[in-house]
């Protein structure tokens, strides 16, 4: 895995899950990493664990939902930094409920952090991407992009258009040294997909369903972010890739 000694790696939702892996995963490779999130205290207690370890990290409070954040987190980032050469975009939610049973709070709140959201996490640090002449992207897309199982109407409609907003910000973006990809992974053991894992008949229907017959690790998608970030995947833009076990394959 290559060295991103010296490099700024912005992680949104940071403090949990898939992007609490990956933080640690780029710091252990070198990066300053910026963990992001609603959760200031979360954010901060894991940024001084870190430093505590010898790492270099820093916790910006940002509510992903709120474009005003994410311009205050990015300024604020760059000021201190003066670069953004990654840009993970962890940060989602969901709310899991029959179709005909959600409500306008309930679009408004999972499409604006899960599509909005990314969208002009993307956009603002894009701009400082095209000015610096760098940059990766790596977006956080679902299973649910290609498939929807019960309960996941809305959440599989924003994770889609993660899809589409990768490729493309890929392609307009390709010819100023900006690479954007997403990953689409499957069943994760993390904090939002416990109450999935625990409960037995999706466990059940996970690991039946699943050729390899478990849930991921968060540390397993880290490991992808990480590749499509570096130089290893120099001519890889405007693609999604698929971590789920053998799901899609099946």
């Amino acid at each position: 895995m290559d060295d991103f000694s010296g490099q700024v790696v912005v992680v949104t939702g940071g403090s949990k899950g898939i992007g609490r892996s990956t933080v640690r995963k780029f710091c252990e490779r070198g990066a300053r990493c910026v963990v992001v999130s609603r959760h200031i205290v979360e954010c901060e207690a894991y940024a001084r664990d870190l430093a505590a370890e010898g790492w270099s990290a820093e916790a910006h409070a940002a509510d992903i939902g709120k474009i005003a954040d994410i311009k205050r987190m990015v300024a604020a980032v760059v000021a201190r930094n003066r670069k953004i050469d990654v840009l993970v975009n962890c940060a989602a939610v969901n709310i899991r409920k029959q179709a005909i049973d959600y409500t306008e709070e309930d679009w408004d709140h999972i499409e604006g952090i899960n599509l909005k959201g990314l969208f002009f996490c993307c956009t603002e640090v894009g701009k400082v991407m095209l000015a610096q002449g760098h940059g990766a992207v790596v977006n956080i897309a679902s299973l649910q992009s290609h498939i929807v199982l019960k309960e996941r109407c809305i959440y599989a409609a924003t994770k889609g258009g993660v899809s589409q907003i990768t490729k493309g910000l890929a392609n307009e973006w390709a010819k100023s040294g900006i690479r954007v990809n997403s990953i689409s992974p499957g069943f994760v053991a993390t904090p939002m997909v416990k109450p999935v894992l625990d409960d037995p008949y999706w466990k059940n229907l996970i690991d039946s369903r699943t050729p390899m017959g478990r849930s991921g690790k968060p540390e397993e998608i880290a490991d992808l972010i990480m590749f499509l970030a570096s130089s290893s995947a120099a001519y890889i833009t405007g693609t999604d890739v698929a971590i789920d076990g053998g799901w899609l394959a099946s």
